[in-house]
């Protein structure tokens, strides 16, 4: 994984709240985070996916890397 520059680092700072109870709040948030994930990990999920698997990764993906830059 490669590391983040500051824009991405303030963009999940504002994602991870919306999304960390393991449930986005609206079908924008989760769009949000897929696009992040997707720009981050250089995967090419869809945004409006509800593949569980592809949905647990960006999840656990962005946890981790919030949990690296932010505690």
């Amino acid at each position: 994984m490669r590391a983040l520059d500051k824009d991405e680092i303030k963009e999940l700072g504002i994602i991870w709240p919306l999304i960390s109870n393991g449930e986005a709040n609206n079908e924008d948030d989760k769009s949000i985070a897929i696009k992040l994930w997707n720009k981050i990990a250089g995967t090419n999920f869809k945004l409006n996916t509800s593949c569980r698997s592809c949905l647990g990764t960006v999840f656990y993906g962005l946890e981790g890397l919030y949990k690296e830059y932010y505690k």
